[in-house]
């Protein structure tokens, strides 16, 4: 590949050509990439602050349920959440926004299927087989009800 045009600098993580103003004076990467970066590393300490996961936990239990979550089964472009339960802080698995936040409202969408799963989730959690051992979220002292 021919070197980049006067202006402009390749990125050394995504590989494209991108005008000076997408970088700092010294860096090698954009600043497309360099935000991802510290979205990636701002989630991972916000997972392992609220729910006592580390990187390697999480995707340990993202493994163990192939990427899909553990209720609907469905794939997202987004990072399924971390559920847990308020009660015993026990963390529960991972779910898509829609099973964690609305699923008896939209999510089930009358899908017999669906809602046996959840009962089955609710019941044993696939975080405590993939990690081998039951996990809790750390005490932050707030009353949860």
């Amino acid at each position: 590949m021919s070197p980049p045009k006067k202006g402009y600098r390749k990125c050394s993580r995504c590989d494209r050509n991108r005008a000076e103003r997408f970088y700092t004076p010294r860096g090698r990467i954009c600043l497309d990439c360099r935000r991802a970066r510290q979205r990636k590393s701002a989630r991972d300490a916000r997972v392992h602050r609220t729910y006592g996961l580390s990187v390697d936990d999480y995707a340990q239990i993202f493994k163990f349920q192939d990427g899909r979550c553990a209720i609907c089964r469905e794939t997202r472009r987004t990072n399924l959440a971390v559920d847990h339960c308020h009660k015993t802080n026990a963390v529960r698995g991972l779910l898509c926004a829609r099973c964690n936040s609305t699923l008896l409202a939209r999510g089930a969408r009358d899908r017999v299927d669906v809602l046996r799963r959840a009962a089955d989730y609710l019941e044993k959690y696939p975080a405590w087989e993939a990690l081998g051992e039951p996990r809790y979220t750390p005490e932050t002292g707030r009353n949860d009800g």
